[in-house]
């Protein structure tokens, strides 16, 4: 059975296209040229459950199935038309919630999570330094041990949420080799002395997210915020990154979905030489192009989705997460180049909807590992020698 095939399924994506269209949506193409983060829209967003699907009772959520998070994701995708805002919810849960459910010991859990899922706490993951990226080892933001805990001091960039988070998710060095146990994670109230907001970068796309820097100097840290223990830094990250990789890419099936039903649309209305453009097969075909690959990444995700669960280890399905990731990125690109054709010029005015979508597209290719690097590890997880 196909996802589409799901009466549950199909239920919940059909309410949350409503409730965002509803509760969500506003004036999405203002906000994206002013670069608004709605603070308002992100407490209504977690008020609508959306924070905690696939998250435990115990915290206040609701403790089901991730093909639910899919489904509900992808109706707000297309409901919203808010790329931004609904990639900062749905990277706090995979990348950071996801995170402490599998990796964080209970007083951690207890403390953040209500507040995560409940709209309190709004997030960043502090990974990214200006020196240091894929290479997780050449990370430079230190922390000390001491006798009551840590020392955390350095820098994040280019860190989605910065600017607006109260709370971070930071990964720091707690040795100084080149060890799988010398990276640690803690989490940061950013009102803590020596915790700052830094520098926000303005950006191309997903503009209703805010991008900047986190600064720590000498921030003192409790030994019980040192999330999964020191060392546990690369099975944090494993489980982080690798939830990214497998499911935020939902985001993309309401834009996609958008794009194919308004395209098909416009090629039956626009008319040009006494036919609509339909009836051209170089239009039909890109329409064709855009249904097959839609179909196709809705049905990578929600199995994708099934193979995890309610949240298990992504470990053991780190290739199939670097494939998802890999297609689905590549493929929501094209389907928005192709949505800019159809439309022709009209689709190069800012309040349009397919040139924010292809905005908000490009960077899906570069986060939570660029195509080089998923490539490198699906190689690499086959057996080839990469380095």
């Amino acid at each position: 059975m196909q996802p589409w095939e799901n009466r549950e399924l199909e239920s919940i994506r059909k309410e949350y296209e409503t409730l965002a269209r509803d509760q969500l949506a506003g004036d999405a193409p203002a906000r994206d040229r002013s670069g608004e983060f709605s603070s308002e829209r992100w407490q209504k967003a977690a008020d609508l459950g959306l924070l905690g699907i696939c998250m435990p009772e115990a915290y206040g959520g609701q403790a089901r199935p991730l093909s639910h998070f899919v489904a509900a994701f992808e109706g707000v995708g297309d409901g919203c038309g808010d790329g931004g805002f609904i990639y900062a919810l749905a990277s706090q849960v995979l990348g950071i919630q996801m995170a402490l459910k599998l990796c964080g010991g209970d007083v951690i859990k207890r403390k953040y999570l209500p507040g995560l899922i409940s709209g309190k706490w709004t997030s960043a993951h502090g990974f990214t330094e200006r020196s240091s990226g894929s290479d997780a080892y050449s990370m430079e933001t230190l922390a000390e041990e001491t006798d009551a805990g840590y020392l955390l001091t350095g820098s994040k960039c280019y860190i989605t949420n910065a600017p607006d988070c109260n709370l971070a998710m930071v990964f720091a060095r707690t040795a100084k080799d080149r060890s799988p146990f010398a990276l640690s994670v803690f989490m940061i109230e950013m009102d803590q002395k020596g915790a700052s907001h830094g520098e926000t970068f303005e950006k191309l796309g997903m503009r209703t997210v805010h991008m900047g820097e986190l600064k720590f100097d000498r921030v003192e840290i409790p030994k019980n915020h040192c999330v999964g223990g020191t060392g546990a830094g690369m099975t944090v990250l494993a489980e982080s990154t690798g939830y990214e990789r497998a499911l935020l890419l939902t985001t993309a099936l309401g834009p996609m979905n958008r794009a194919v039903k308004q395209c098909i649309a416009r090629a039956r209305e626009r008319k040009q030489f006494g036919r609509p453009i339909g009836a051209f097969q170089g239009v039909s075909s890109r329409v064709a192009n855009m249904i097959v690959r839609q179909r196709i990444c809705r049905t990578v995700l929600y199995d994708m989705a099934g193979k995890l669960g309610n949240g298990r280890s992504i470990r053991r399905f780190a290739q199939d997460a670097a494939i998802t990731k890999l297609f689905v990125s590549e493929k929501f690109i094209e389907t928005e180049m192709d949505a800019m054709q159809v439309f022709g010029v009209r689709s190069y005015l800012l309040e349009h909807f397919a040139q924010q979508d292809l905005r908000d597209a490009l960077s899906s290719t570069i986060w939570a590992g660029t195509d080089e690097t998923l490539r490198n590890t699906i190689a690499k997880l086959a057996g080839l020698p990469v380095l």
